[in-house]
């Protein structure tokens, strides 16, 4: 008898176990809208930080060059810098070195017929007017 019970206890279970399966496989998904909904009320409550400033930390190297460590940018802006810097007029070289070991550098040797903050003024500049170029051209497009 002890083997027909342990027979009907083996049944028992591996009944429990496919009912348990067929309840975990049925579970629905939510409905694409359903997902906006969430991923819409996720992203109205994050936290909003505002962005002011880049955090720079320039070193003189010699005489004509100069590092310009900036964190937390990518390379997509340590190129679009350099793209810049080297327009300027006084520079004879732009480069950066973006890293996962040390904040981005951007390599900078100058002429010396300027001051290498004037010449980052300049480029400054050079971005925001092209910055402000792009926003009327988006304003402009008709959807």
């Amino acid at each position: 008898m002890s083997k027909k019970t342990s027979e009907d206890e083996l049944e028992k279970d591996l009944m429990e176990d496919s009912v348990a399966s067929k309840s975990e496989s049925s579970v629905e998904t939510p409905d694409t809208n359903d997902l906006a909904d969430i991923i819409s009320e996720q992203l109205e409550t994050e936290e909003v930080k505002d962005y002011k400033y880049l955090k720079l930390m320039l070193e003189q190297l010699s005489e004509r060059e100069y590092e310009l460590h900036i964190k937390h940018q990518s390379h997509g802006f340590m190129n679009y810098l350099v793209s810049k810097v080297i327009k300027c007029s006084g520079v004879d070289f732009a480069a950066y070195k973006n890293t996962s070991l040390a904040p981005p550098v951007l390599y900078i040797r100058i002429d010396g017929t300027k001051d290498i903050k004037n010449v980052l003024r300049e480029a400054i500049k050079i971005m925001k007017t092209e910055w402000k170029g792009m926003g009327n051209a988006v304003s402009a497009m008709k959807i």
